[in-house]
């Protein structure tokens, strides 16, 4: 009995010691991990926030371009290229899209395309945005003998 007793003082001594070692060190792995996986998601998400910021001053600079181009009251089939301080090229491409309906009326409908290449995705990534804007052929063939009226006064 008494042999008993002193077994669980003894035990009794031993849990009121506290954590053995390899507890603490398996705590603190834990842990540690942890720590480790909220870095690497906060990293993950400041990286994709960086992106979506450029990718929204990408869509920012198109839509800049196509508003100019709709501005534009001389409009005729043309594509030209244009790259801003960034570094980000925008193709712009206009061409007549339905002639077959539009034959018989004043008007012919061009179709607008803006197309943004980032300069930080490597050009894997692009953007592009397209519209149409119908056009007075009237309009369109003034321009057209202004153009040739300017060349023959020169």
């Amino acid at each position: 009995m008494e042999n008993r007793m002193a077994v669980m003082i003894k035990s009794a001594r031993q849990t009121e010691l506290g954590f053995p070692l390899i507890e603490i060190m398996i705590s603190l792995v834990l842990i540690c991990l942890v720590v480790v996986s909220v870095i690497q998601l906060s990293s993950a998400n400041l990286r994709n926030l960086a992106q979506s910021d450029n990718r929204i001053q990408v869509l920012q600079g198109a839509s800049d371009k196509m508003r100019n181009v709709l501005e534009n009251e001389t409009m005729e089939e043309k594509a030209w290229t244009e790259t801003d301080d960034q570094g980000n090229v925008f193709e712009i491409t206009m061409t007549e899209i339905e002639k077959e309906r539009t034959r018989a009326l004043t008007v012919k409908l061009l179709q607008v395309t803006v197309k943004a290449f980032p300069a930080q995705s490597g050009g894997e990534k692009t953007i592009t945005l397209k519209t149409a804007k119908m056009v007075s052929i009237a309009e369109t063939l003034n321009v057209g003998k202004d153009k040739k009226q300017k060349g023959h006064t020169n």
